[in-house]
């Protein structure tokens, strides 16, 4: 074990380039800057820069992770370091008052609302008996308990202590140096100064993990409503309200503008001037939604019902009228399961990362798919100093010998002038083959849900299989993978079983070996797409703008999926890209790819099966080093 004064580092020996990280890190937190770490799957980046903003001092840190799954190896590595820490999640998620269901269809900014006002009434006994069992004692429950979960924990909390899950975590933020957070406790402001107040963004080092994700950070604001909202706000207001006729009148206006809009199969983006006059009076709604909401929880409580899963229409459409009416909100329109919404979102994601990064004491983006060049400084709009590390390219490669065999087929292409019946055909014979011959686990990632239903049918029935819906939970995914370890999973590029997901067997091996790339996952070229070159080009111009779109977003989705087979040193794994694209300089650049092999037909890529197989056989055992 190696220490620096009373700090140890938690393992045998630092893997290559560990301890180096660890030391940029503690020289960004003492020098207050930013750095930027593209660091690959199993080489340990989470150990390593905890250990160095530990080393440089940092006495408050916040962690932004995507999911409440990604809080676990956090949590992991902070106890074997000895720090003290928290973590917060979705109360909702986390609430013991909410009974199995009760939770559907209830928006986070309902659940907060009820949550407030359950605890102005006391009607909370959880939020209460905190009065009894101070911040001690549940840091001594935490710091202890058995399990690395944090929805275990939580659970726990209530369980065993009696407590609200989540204040009893947010009660030791004052005393602890670590704040693990999913995203929006940073990146939405609103959440982010009720949560931690008094702390501003500048009294913490702020990590943010899976950083490539801020590339899309302004999907995080994004509210929906239905005109059935719309619908069952009148009705709202018609029962507990009937003499306020100018929101009844109002909400006419509003529902009124959205039937107007056409959509067909595309979104649409829907013109904010038609809005104007109802978007004007959010304010007076959201008031009158908080008077309604206190009379239904009243209601809900003389009658035993559940304080925080009190439902407000109003105050859901009202929620979306105050974000839609912002100058920098974009309206879309767009069906989905059969239902149309209408979504409110900015377009341009440093509106949402900008502020966090640039106050920040001192921050740390950290992915194995960082996007290349000044995308901090050009994206995000953040103009502090920053240092980069690619830590396979400055200290070497984290595996010795062959790592993956990388196969690209020639005679198919996803491109929309090109897609058909007889090229669908072709790909399916591809994903046969790699399906049929591999052993292990298979991962097919597609561009979108409409490529993927027509090469799925397509491929033969004897072909065991589970295919990504717009509901397929992980769970569902992994139970199939644990049933049958040589099962194909298909899913979408960017969707839950692509990003971040784990296919572990019960001894923490990886069951995936190999991963298939159906096409080059470019954005769709709808309303979306449209409006966010727009917003980008404004300040990035027009060409920067469609390099990060389009040639930039596509390779990080490619290499996230290629990512999924390689989740520790050991483990070998064969990619299969099934477009002709990829042999194009600047794509294969962007993805930092070497290509092994060329193939233009399934027979094909079927002599090579002998030589994947015996790469996929050859998987090392698991190292050292920390997650």
């Amino acid at each position: 074990m190696e220490s620096a004064g009373e700090l140890r580092w938690p393992y045998e020996s630092f893997r290559r380039g560990q301890r180096e990280l660890a030391e940029e890190v503690a020289r960004t937190v003492r020098e207050g800057g930013l750095l930027v770490v593209n660091a690959p799957t199993g080489f340990g980046k989470t150990v390593a820069v905890a250990y160095g903003l530990l080393l440089g001092g940092a006495e408050r840190v916040l962690w932004a992770v995507r999911t409440v799954n990604e809080i676990d190896p956090v949590i992991r590595e902070l106890k074997a370091l000895g720090a003290r820490f928290t973590f917060l999640y979705s109360a909702r998620r986390s609430c013991p008052l909410l009974r199995p269901g009760e939770g559907e269809g209830l928006s986070g900014e309902e659940f907060w609302e009820n949550c407030r006002l359950a605890r102005l009434r006391g009607a909370c006994p959880f939020y209460s008996n905190l009065r009894s069992v101070g911040a001690e004692e549940v840091w001594s429950y935490v710091s202890g308990h058995y399990s690395m979960h944090a929805t275990r924990i939580a659970s726990d909390l209530a369980k065993h202590l009696g407590v609200c899950p989540f204040f009893a975590l947010r009660s030791l933020v004052e005393d602890s140096v670590f704040v693990v957070v999913t995203y929006p406790y940073v990146f939405r402001r609103d959440i982010f100064e009720s949560i931690l107040d008094p702390f501003d963004y500048s009294d913490f080092v702020l990590v943010v993990d899976e950083a490539h994700s801020l590339m899309n950070a302004h999907t995080m604001l994004e509210q929906r409503i239905t005109l059935e909202d719309v619908e069952a706000a009148k009705a709202e207001v018609r029962a507990y309200e009937p003499q306020a006729t100018a929101a009844l009148e109002v909400l006419d206006s509003l529902s009124s503008a959205l039937k107007a809009v056409r959509v067909g199969r595309e979104p649409v983006e829907v013109d904010k001037e038609a809005l104007a006059a109802a978007l004007a009076e959010a304010d007076t709604l959201s008031d009158l939604a908080e008077g309604i909401r206190e009379r239904k929880m009243a209601e809900a409580l003389l009658h035993g019902g559940s304080a925080v899963s009190v439902k407000s229409p109003l105050y859901r459409v009202a929620s979306w009228m105050l974000l839609a009416r912002e100058e920098w909100a974009f309206v879309f329109a767009e069906r989905e399961d059969d239902r149309l919404y209408f979504k409110a979102l900015p377009m341009d994601p440093s509106i949402v990362a900008r502020e966090p990064l640039e106050r920040a004491k001192a921050a740390v983006l950290m992915s194995g798919t960082i996007p290349p060049g000044g995308f901090v400084e050009e994206l995000l709009g953040v103009s502090r100093e920053r240092r980069f590390i690619d830590v396979e390219l400055q200290y070497g490669p984290l595996t010795r010998g062959r790592a993956a065999l990388t196969v690209v087929a020639t005679d198919v292409t996803t491109r929309y002038t090109e897609r058909s019946s007889r090229m669908y055909s072709r790909i399916a014979e591809y994903v046969t083959v790699a399906a049929r011959g591999l052993p292990g686990a298979k991962l097919a990632v597609y561009p979108s849900y409409d490529v993927m239903e027509a090469v799925v049918e397509r491929i033969p029935v004897d072909v065991n299989m589970v295919v990504e819906g717009r509901r397929t939970g992980l769970e569902e995914a992994r139970r199939a993978v644990m049933e049958d370890p040589n099962i194909l999973v298909n899913a979408v590029a960017g969707g839950k079983l692509v990003e971040g997901v784990e296919f572990k067997d019960y001894e923490g091996r990886n069951l995936l070996h190999t991963v298939i790339v159906v096409g080059v996952p470019y954005p769709q070229p709808d309303a979306y797409t449209r409006r966010h070159m727009a917003e980008l080009s404004k300040r990035l111009g027009g060409r920067r703008a469609r390099y990060y779109v389009y040639e930039v977003s596509a390779s990080i989705k490619v290499r996230q999926a290629l990512g999924r087979a390689r989740r520790d040193p050991g483990d070998r794994a064969v990619y299969i890209l099934l477009d002709r694209r990829y042999i194009r300089r600047r794509l294969r650049d962007l993805m930092r790819l070497h290509f092994d092999e060329l193939v233009g037909s399934p027979s094909e890529l079927e002599t090579l099966l002998p030589t994947l197989r015996s790469l996929i056989e050859t998987q090392a055992p698991l190292g050292e080093g920390g997650a």
